[in-house]
């Protein structure tokens, strides 16, 4: 007998849940960080200025995962691709592992977001 249960009416995945938490605590010390780098002046300005807006943009991202937004579903798997792509840039072999595994598990999530 099929039944009628929709996956969206579970809520929100636990890892999602791990995943926004620990997102948010990282863009407000990132915040943090960048605010210092941007009162250094300068050319310093300029990148923390950057880097400032990469912090509000995985926050609004954050924010539409935590809700379970479509929206937060796409552009968490590209923040999070492109994330890994200036890893394996950088030789970042931790954090592109890392990267990677969130866009998969942000990926096996898709029913769940609406």
């Amino acid at each position: 007998m099929p039944s009628n249960y929709d996956s969206r009416s579970r809520g929100r995945p636990l890892g999602i849940t791990i995943l926004c938490v620990l997102g948010f605590l990282g863009v407000f010390f990132s915040l943090v960080g960048m605010l210092g780098v941007i009162g250094r002046g300068g050319p310093f300005a300029v990148i923390g200025l950057a880097g400032l807006a990469l912090v509000v943009a995985k926050g609004i991202v954050l924010t539409g995962l935590w809700s379970l937004q479509q929206w937060g579903y796409k552009w968490g798997i590209r923040l999070y691709a492109l994330a890994a792509v200036l890893d394996l840039v950088t030789f970042s072999i931790v954090s592109l592992i890392i990267d990677v595994l969130i866009v998969a598990y942000i990926a096996s999530k898709a029913d769940h977001f609406r």
